[in-house]
């Protein structure tokens, strides 16, 4: 992936490194669409590392994507969009520039994701990650105080 893949001026978008001023808007967006959000600290301790990417429309961030490097694989920790963002392609553009960041010798992308998360899981397939595991009782949902599963997958990089 390229640096054009990361900017449209026609349409006023980018995705751009999170900053620390990006914070505020990315927690609300996690609390919107979160039933288990993230809180302040973890994003922050994700812009310290580096490892954040957000999703600019004009001057608002309306997406984001957090992510780990290891010694031969990464982790996609946390991704968002808000709610009218979704389904437009910015997720699959957020996921590539994560890809297009990674240092050259990172050959796996793995991430979790809740069983019931039908709309993501599709995006994930579509992009090449398949299901390698089931863990139980990954996820919490803080509202219905309740657990749920979640699927590991995978994609290998070139």
């Amino acid at each position: 992936m390229d640096r054009q893949h990361l900017i449209d001026a026609s349409e006023n978008w980018c995705i751009v490194p999170m900053q620390i001023e990006h914070l505020c808007s990315v927690v609300m967006i996690e609390r919107l669409i979160s039933p288990s959000p993230w809180g302040i600290s973890q994003f922050r301790d994700s812009i310290q590392c580096n490892n954040g990417s957000v999703l600019l429309v004009g001057e608002y961030v309306r997406g984001f994507a957090i992510y780990t490097v290891g010694i031969e694989h990464a982790d996609l920790l946390n991704i968002g969009l808000e709610p009218s963002f979704q389904g437009r392609g910015f997720g699959r553009r957020l996921i590539k520039s994560i890809i297009w960041r990674l240092p050259a010798g990172i050959k796996k992308l793995m991430l979790e994701v809740r069983v019931s998360n039908l709309r993501a899981i599709r995006l994930y397939k579509t992009m090449g990650f398949e299901t390698i595991d089931l863990r139980k009782d990954y996820y919490s949902n803080l509202t219905e105080h309740t657990r749920e599963n979640a699927f590991v997958m995978l994609r290998l990089l070139a």
